[in-house]
């Protein structure tokens, strides 16, 4: 019996092929060798369910709304909220621009009991703007998302099973900048958002103002802007020094204290916000990548930050703000 010796390259198009023959076999716990000597992993664990993130307009029943960018599980785990913030423009049959649902998506799913295999859509709200903003406040009954450039985060709250509407918050930079982030024709961003224990605080990243905004939830007022940069006097007060620019991502460890991954500068900055009137700089944590996403453990006393560029996640502990390499699991492609 003749035996046939198949290249690397040959192997892998043959092992591709099959999973597209028999879509089933990538959920088997195999991984797909590439020329490179890598792997790619399966696409979905067994069990997953795909579904299309379609609104259900009636003018355009076949439009799926793009760029789903944030996804959060209500305190209670019966409710999914996912936003969208992508390039969804709509035109009608007559080439006019449809302004009505041109806009963002927040999808609202029951995952509850059964559910959770098998999510129901309940409800769809538009947004004119959005970014990478969203979160519950602890108690559930709210659900804050970022607005991106029209510098402002939406409140909505439930009522009688639906949810509406209740606030619009904005964050003054129209008044303070003339509607500018920084630099010449840089728009504000209202980006990830971050929300304390007791919920009384919520903190907005400035993406294009190298700030946050510290929210009074009970009020649904800005208490103050605090700037990322060491010049501000309430930091090192130094100028000529880098720092604290395109803040992407905010977590609160507890009621007074933000921690804010400032994506150009590889630093996760530290800041005190317990002062109804003004944040303080507490340290800057360097990093070996671009920190994006940054979340705490269940007792708060871990943060994690995935970092661009680096392929690593950072582990921080929250007690003495230091990162510890030993620690750092890097997430390059097995060979």
């Amino acid at each position: 019996m003749k035996m046939i010796q198949f290249s690397r390259l040959t192997r892998a198009m043959l092992l591709a092929s099959t999973a597209l023959a028999a879509p089933h076999l990538t959920y088997a716990n195999v991984n797909l060798p590439l020329p490179t000597g890598q792997y790619v992993t399966p696409t979905a664990p067994a069990g997953a369910v795909q579904q299309q993130l379609n609104p259900g307009l009636a003018a355009y029943p076949n439009f799926v709304a793009g760029e789903a960018v944030r996804s959060r599980l209500s305190p209670d785990g019966t409710t999914l909220a996912i936003i969208c913030a992508g390039q969804n423009t709509l035109y009608t049959p007559a080439g006019v621009l449809d302004t009505a649902n041109s806009t963002q998506y927040i999808f609202l799913y029951n995952v509850a009991g059964t559910n959770r295999t098998k999510p129901v859509l309940t409800q769809v709200i538009h947004q004119a703007n959005a970014h990478v903003g969203l979160v519950w406040a602890p108690d559930g009954n709210t659900l804050y998302a970022a607005g991106g450039n029209d510098d402002a985060v939406y409140a909505y709250t439930k009522s009688g099973g639906t949810w509406t509407q209740s606030a619009k918050i904005a964050l003054g930079h129209g008044a303070t900048h003339a509607n500018q982030g920084v630099g010449l024709g840089v728009q504000p961003n209202a980006g990830v958002l971050g929300i304390s224990p007791d919920g009384n605080t919520l903190v907005a990243a400035n993406n294009y103002n190298d700030s946050i905004c510290v929210i009074d939830t009970a009020t649904g007022t800005v208490r103050y802007e605090h700037d990322l940069r060491p010049w501000f006097a309430n930091n090192e007060a130094t100028n000529g020094v880098p720092g604290g620019t395109y803040p992407f991502a905010v977590v609160l460890k507890d009621n007074g204290t933000a921690y804010v991954s400032a994506n150009r500068d590889r630093e996760v900055v530290v800041v005190d916000i317990s002062s109804p009137t003004a944040g303080h700089l507490i340290k800057r944590i360097k990093l070996d990548g671009n920190p994006l996403g940054t979340t705490l453990n269940a007792a708060r006393t871990t943060l994690y930050v995935a970092q661009d560029n680096a392929d690593e996640v950072a582990v921080i502990d929250t007690a003495t703000n230091a990162s510890s390499p030993t620690s750092t699991p890097t997430l390059r492609p097995r060979c």
